[in-house]
Formats: C-alpha cells, sequence, structure tokens
C-alpha cells in the first residue's frame, strides 16, 4: 500500500540547512522509513520522512549526543593489546583521528534486501545477497565514520596481525545438520560481506571461524544449506556434534556465576572455539523467546558455553530463580574471553522473530506488514540490545522484565542501557542512527 510522507515544518528546516552545505538530496530519501502509532488492538502504519537522531553523510564530521563520555567504563579500557598471536589477545580502541564512539548503534534498512512470500520454499532462499552486502558496507563505514569497507574493518581491527583468528558466534538454536524447517535461524549472506570485509584487510579465509557450540536442550550443528550458500571455501565452522567437535570445552576458562547464595549456579565452561580466537563478532538474531522475553546478544553466548540449559531457571522470567537483581547473562558477556575479544556486536533483523525463539518469521507490523529487513551495528552490547528490544517491544508489546538484564549489565560496566523511540525522538544516551537503502 503506497502512503504519502508528511513531512513537518522542523524536517523541512533541517533538509533545507542540509542541501545549503552541498549535501546530497540522496540523503533525504535514504531516511524515509516507517512509524508505529501505538494501539491497543491493530496498530497504524504510516509511511513518513524518518529523521534520525543524528543526521550525518560526511563521515569525518564528529556526531554529537548528550552522553556523557564517563557515564560507562569501557570494557576494553584495561586490557593492552599483545604483540604476538595470543588467544586473550584484546584490541585497544582505535588510533584514528576521530574516536569511535562506544554507544553508537546504526542501523541499515532495505525493503528489497528480502522478499520472501511467507508460504513456500525456505526463507533464506529469498535474500538479495547484494542488497545485504550493501547493508553491511554501510553499516560498518558509518559505525567507523569510514569512507571504505577495508577502511572500517581496519578501523575495528586495529592491531589484527595476520595469523590471529576470528570468530564469528552465529544462532543455529533450532538447527539440525539436513535442516529442511523454517524455524528462525542464522543467515549466510550478512556473514559473506562481513568475510569480504575481513579478507579486504588481509585475514586469511582460515583463519574465520563461524560457530555455535550449543549444549544442552539443542545441540548446535551448521546446516549444510547455510554452508552451501558461503562463498568461501575455506572458512572454519566450529558446532558441539558435527564440525570440530574435538575442540571441546576449556578445562580451565570458565564462567564463575556471582548468583545468591540459596541459588548457586555451577562454574560452566567456555568451548574451545571461542577461547583459540583472538577477536570476536556476535551476530545474534533479533528475536523474542518463549521463556526470557527476548534472545538477543547477551543470549547469543549461551552457545559459547557447555550445559546452557542449567541457566534457563535463572533467566526465564517467572522461573524458579528468576530475579530482577541477578541474571547469569551478565557473568556470561563480562568474562575477558567475550567482554575482551568482541570488537562489534552485529543483530540480524532481516527476518526476525516478533513471536518467539521457535516459531516460523512472520509479517511485521510495523514494518509496513513486510520483514523489518534490517541489520544492526554497535561496539556497545548493551546499547545494541536495547534498541532491538525496543523494536521488538513497539511490534508485539511489552514483556514485563525482558530487559532487566540490560539494565544490571549497565550497572556493570558492560554499556549504556536507554528505553527509547528508535521511530520518531530516539535516544539521549545512545547515538542511533538509521539509514534507508531503499
Amino acid at each position: 500500500m503506497q502512503h504519502e510522507p508528511r513531512i513537518s515544518r522542523r524536517q523541512f528546516l533541517i533538509a533545507g540547512i542540509v542541501a545549503a552545505h552541498g549535501l546530497l538530496i540522496d540523503h533525504v530519501q535514504r531516511t524515509i522509513g516507517y512509524a508505529v502509532r501505538p494501539s491497543d488492538a491493530a496498530p497504524v502504519v504510516t509511511a513518513r520522512v524518518y529523521c534520525p537522531l543524528i543526521v550525518v553523510d560526511k563521515r569525518d564530521t564528529p556526531l554529537t549526543s548528550t552522553l556523557s563520555p564517563a557515564a560507562t567504563p569501557s570494557p576494553t579500557a584495561t586490557l593492552s593489546p599483545t604483540a604476538t598471536p595470543s588467544p586473550i589477545a584484546t584490541p585497544s580502541p582505535t588510533t584514528t583521528s576521530v574516536p569511535l564512539l562506544r554507544h553508537h548503534v546504526v542501523h541499515t534498512y532495505s525493503s528489497r534486501a528480502t522478499f520472501w512470500n511467507y508460504s513456500t520454499g525456505w526463507y533464506g532462499d529469498s535474500v538479495d545477497a547484494r542488497v545485504v552486502a550493501a547493508m553491511v558496507d554501510e553499516g560498518v563505514t558509518r559505525l567507523t565514520r569510514t569512507a571504505t569497507r577495508a577502511d572500517a574493518w581496519a578501523a575495528l581491527l586495529p592491531h589484527y596481525q595476520p595469523g590471529q583468528r576470528i570468530g564469528i558466534k552465529v544462532n543455529f538454536n533450532n538447527a539440525d545438520r539436513n535442516d529442511n524447517d523454517n524455524q528462525i535461524d542464522a543467515l549466510m549472506d550478512p556473514i559473506n560481506a562481513i568475510i569480504a570485509g575481513l579478507l579486504a584487510i588481509g585475514v586469511a579465509q582460515q583463519d574465520i571461524w563461524i560457530f555455535d557450540v550449543s549444549h544442552g536442550d539443542r545441540q548446535g550443528v551448521i546446516p549444510l544449506r547455510f554452508k552451501r550458500r558461503c562463498a568461501y571455501p575455506d572458512i572454519q565452522y566450529a558446532s558441539y556434534a558435527d564440525e570440530h567437535p574435538e575442540l571441546g570445552f576449556s578445562t580451565t576458562e570458565k564462567i564463575r556465576f556471582n548468583a545468591p547464595p540459596n541459588a548457586p549456579i555451577p562454574d560452566l565452561a567456555i568451548c574451545n572455539a571461542l577461547v583459540n580466537l583472538h577477536y570476536l563478532i556476535n551476530m545474534p538474531i533479533m528475536k523474542r523467546h518463549v521463556g526470557a522475553g527476548i534472545s538477543l546478544g547477551f543470549k547469543n553466548h549461551f552457545g559459547s558455553i557447555d550445559r546452557c540449559n542449567v541457566l534457563h531457571n535463572y533467566t526465564d522470567i517467572g522461573a524458579r530463580f528468576y530475579s530482577s537483581t541477578y541474571n547469569p547473562l551478565v557473568d556470561i558477556n563480562n568474562h575477558p574471553q567475550i567482554r575482551g575479544k568482541t570488537v562489534l556486536t552485529i543483530g540480524d533483523g532481516l527476518f526476525g522473530d516478533r513471536i518467539n525463539n521457535l516459531s516460523v518469521p512472520q509479517r511485521w507490523r510495523t514494518f509496513g506488514n513486510a520483514a523489518p529487513n534490517s541489520l544492526f551495528f554497535s561496539r556497545d552490547p548493551v546499547a545494541i540490545d536495547c534498541v532491538m528490544a525496543d523494536f521488538l517491544r513497539a511490534e508485539s508489546g511489552e514483556t514485563p522484565s525482558a530487559d532487566d538484564y540490560l539494565r544490571l549489565a549497565a550497572e556493570a560496566g558492560l554499556g549504556v542501557y536507554e528505553r527509547g523511540d528508535p521511530w520518531g525522538s530516539g535516544y539521549s544516551r545512545i547515538v542511533y542512527e538509521r539509514v534507508n537503502l531503499t
């Protein structure tokens, strides 16, 4: 259905200022999006000119926000890069002339990214790889305020040395080797674009690892149909039962939980697929969850540790040991093997799941009765989960306590927690930038 955009006086003035400075008219066209108007019944979705919180096309122009630089300590502030390859090597902040903003979240959108009819075939075959690659390149260059794909990845990995391993933590919670259903799982197309960026700065294919080592209620397996869509033959894979299972779990690197004395949690080992890495890219799916309310970047690391199923009594809302003052997701993501190695989180919202973690993707009312067709990029694991949680809340309603873990993570210094309006007024502490590539 076609809608005529409504432009406010304020937006008209902003557009005039932009034009006066010689910026491309294309900039305004790329910021057209959808807005949701809350309703107890059926939300009304209308098209409009969308002006993000931060409007910037020149990537050498500093972004500004009301965020205090000292509001949240950086997770890597006390870590130093190593001169030789080491499993726990951690990059220090980039030395580029324009410092990277820690609490910056970039959201790229294109209505052309997917074209599934929601009835036949596998949704993963209905992805436009070229459009998705452009979304990834735009996301990382916006995040780093650089001009090219190679520049962006060099800024994200300023101390990379040949031979160091880079891992991509994906989500295959619903998969098996010969998977042929439509329950939501990871897609290869955005990962192909990530790999292209890593190759552009000299990373060898064999040093790139895609992994999900889930062990508990479900066994993490990399499906054949996912691997067949990989454009690079020498990429490495690791899973619990099918790909390099001999790597197993570390005998020394374990999560030690700070659970309440009346509800202790045993130490859980981290998979060696992660321990052997030097850098980590976390790639969750934007989805709701039957127990925890939402399943995003923090919960994606259930697939990085042994016996994650023992934690459901602590993470599922209303479960026996659930508490608004403690969540084991914070301890997992605060471990140096995860916190110290993570250089980027990319949220996969191409289809997402507005129902729960076990369902088939459905059309989103808040995206014009279509797929979200979105990717999210940030160096702040809390901020990016907050933004994706806000989109899920706008689409599917409030789940009380679903973002308790994010508030607790912010209190632990892992990033910035904020509820905001990504459809309109944006955020005051998170620097949110939305780019429409349609």
